[in-house]
């Protein structure tokens, strides 16, 4: 027999915070970037050829994270609205 207790309002509430942390997360790295990205300007040879590598490298581990960040907050949304939904299609089949 399955057994859970879920605070459904918390789990829906959740969704808004993750996508915060998720936007403050994104500003924040959207301002690195355009740190990093000056270098080009000022930096030339194959240490800057290879920085650049590297800056290209951590870009597709960022997009791959705000996937995740993303993931996470439609399945927290999803997750509360149908414990939620199933709540209350349980409690109308009792009442009277």
């Amino acid at each position: 027999m399955t057994h859970y207790q879920t605070d459904a309002d918390a789990i829906e509430s959740m969704t808004g915070t993750a996508h915060g942390y998720a936007e403050r997360i994104q500003a924040e790295v959207a301002g690195l970037l355009g740190q990093l990205t000056s270098l080009e300007t000022v930096w030339t040879g194959q240490a800057a050829t290879a920085f650049q590598g590297v800056v290209g490298l951590w870009r597709t581990t960022q997009s791959q994270v705000n996937d995740g960040l993303a993931s996470i907050t439609l399945a927290l949304g999803t997750a509360g609205q149908q414990y939620m939904e199933t709540e209350q299609a349980n409690a109308r089949l009792f009442a009277y």
